[in-house]
Parts: structure tokens; C-alpha cells; sequence
């Protein structure tokens, strides 16, 4: 997973955020509520492969980005 943001920084920046709020506006919720039940949803379909809460932790702690490094409309 050495590369998997650079990878798929694009789709995630195209697709997936403009999709999140999308469908937030759709149904009349916070945007942080639905990429919560996004992240959710996502975590669970990963344990269920194999991959460890540990893990998926790790994961969050390291790809924190700083407000400075976010991308503009993350900021």
C-alpha cells in the first residue's frame, strides 16, 4: 500500500468526495455524517477481508494531512 493514495488521488478527488456531498445535499445531511457512514461502511467490508481495526487505524493516523497540505477544497 506504499503508493495506494497517489494512485488513486484522482478518482478519490473526482468521484468519491464530489459523490459524498452529492448525495449529502441529496438527503439533507452533513457532509461529515455521510463520509462517517461512507468510512463505516468501508471499514467493515475491510475487516471482513482480513484487514485489522490496527490497521485501519494506522492508516488514519498516517494519512492525516496538515490544513496546509489539504487540497484547496478540503481546506
Amino acid at each position: 500500500m506504499s503508493n495506494a493514495m497517489e494512485k488513486h488521488e484522482k478518482f478519490i478527488l473526482d468521484d468519491v468526495l464530489p459523490s459524498i456531498f452529492a448525495h449529502s445535499a441529496k438527503v439533507e445531511c452533513g457532509s461529515v455524517e455521510t463520509a462517517l457512514a461512507v468510512f463505516m461502511a468501508l471499514g467493515t467490508i475491510l475487516q471482513e477481508q482480513g484487514v485489522s481495526a490496527d490497521t485501519l487505524l494506522a492508516a488514519i493516523r498516517c494519512s492525516a494531512l496538515s490544513t496546509h497540505d489539504a487540497p484547496e477544497g478540503l481546506q
